[in-house]
Formats: structure tokens, C-alpha cells, sequence
């Protein structure tokens, strides 16, 4: 593991466990056993090693989500998987999403970046509801505009969950704060499915 993997390794460990507020870049310096002018050589300010570590986190979800804009067929089962996967990045970096509001409010660059990530999600999302309702798995007569609503619920209920787990599930272990709200995610969709998506459903809830 390189110096600036390592700088990346603790400040997440540590931001998750102290908050961005009451981690410093002297204190992740201290961790690793390096000097402070070392750790700022990789990250010249504590902005610059916050915001690496989010493309750290939007690099990993273009890699998973890339895969939808080639598919040509894709079950629910595949749709859980990916969602699971999501929310364990997202836990793993849950110091960014605790402080959501307030980390979009002082580090504008993330926020600008986040609006484009979202923006570029909308399209693959576009593209994931065409393919399955011509797959007949997503009902046909539902206008667009009531799947969009759909997207938009998903996004706010995905930025708000580990504030939400923190608090009703706060003696619960990871794994089980995980699948929970990883379960509620995906039963968004089940009132949008066909007779076909609801076998489809049913077993990937059944495998997972």
C-alpha cells in the first residue's frame, strides 16, 4: 500500500469513527506514523484529501453502474446485487453521508460533482427502465413520469439512510444495518412490476 493509499486508509477509518470535524490531518499523519508536511504533500489541505476520498467513492460506483449502459438484458437479481454492493461503498464511507448536508454546504467541489454523478445516473436510469419494461418485468402503462418520481425517492432515501440506521439501529451490527435498508431500497420498485417481475422480485429476495 503506497503513502497515499494509506493517508486515504485511515482518514476514512478515522473520519467514520470521529466525524470530518473532529479529524485532523496532523492526527491521520500521527496514526500512520508519518509527519504532517508528508501527508501534505499527497493532500495539500484537508478539503483536498476529503474530496479524494469521495472520487475514491464515485469512481467505485461509475465502475459498478458501468455495465447498464451495455446491457442488452438484466434481471432484479442483478439489480439487488448492485444495490448491495452500493450500500456497503456508502457504509464504508459513512462519514460523508451522516454529515450529507452539512459536508455539500462548506465543500462546494463535491457538491458540484455530486450533481453530475446524479446526472449521469438519471440517464442510466432512463435506459434501465426501458429495458425492463420491453423485458415486460416493469408495467408498461405506468407514464415515465411516475418512474422518475420513482428515482427521485431512491436517491433521497439512499443519502439519508445511515443517519436514519445510526439512530433506530444503533445496537445493530453492519451487516444487519446493511441488509435492512438495502431490503427497504429495493421494495420501491415492487408496485411498478409485472406478474414476470414479481417471480423476479420474490427470488431475489430469496437468494439474498
Amino acid at each position: 500500500m503506497s503513502t497515499r493509499e494509506k493517508i486515504l486508509h485511515t482518514a476514512r477509518q478515522m473520519f467514520n469513527k470521529r466525524g470530518i470535524e473532529n479529524a485532523s490531518a496532523k492526527m491521520i499523519a500521527a496514526e500512520i506514523g508519518i509527519s504532517d508536511g508528508n501527508l501534505r504533500y499527497h493532500f495539500r489541505t484537508k478539503e483536498d484529501l476529503i474530496y479524494a476520498l469521495y472520487r475514491q467513492l464515485a469512481e467505485g460506483f461509475d465502475q459498478q453502474f458501468i455495465s447498464l449502459d451495455t446491457a442488452h438484458q438484466i434481471n432484479l437479481t442483478q439489480i439487488y446485487v448492485m444495490l448491495d454492493s452500493v450500500y456497503r461503498r456508502l457504509y464504508a464511507h459513512r462519514y460523508l453521508m451522516a454529515d450529507f448536508m452539512a459536508i455539500m454546504r462548506k465543500y462546494t467541489r463535491i457538491e458540484q460533482d455530486y450533481r453530475q454523478l446524479i446526472k449521469r445516473r438519471e440517464q442510466q436510469f432512463t435506459r434501465l427502465i426501458e429495458l425492463f419494461r420491453l423485458q415486460g418485468i416493469l408495467k408498461d402503462d405506468i407514464p415515465m413520469s411516475q418512474y422518475y418520481q420513482m428515482n427521485q425517492q431512491f436517491y433521497v432515501f439512499s443519502d439519508a439512510w445511515i443517519g436514519h440506521a445510526e439512530i433506530f439501529m444503533k445496537e445493530a451490527g453492519a451487516e444487519e444495518k446493511i441488509r435492512h435498508y438495502v431490503h427497504l431500497a429495493f421494495s420501491m420498485i415492487a408496485p411498478y412490476l409485472t406478474e414476470k417481475g414479481r417471480e423476479q422480485y420474490e427470488y431475489a429476495l430469496m437468494k439474498n
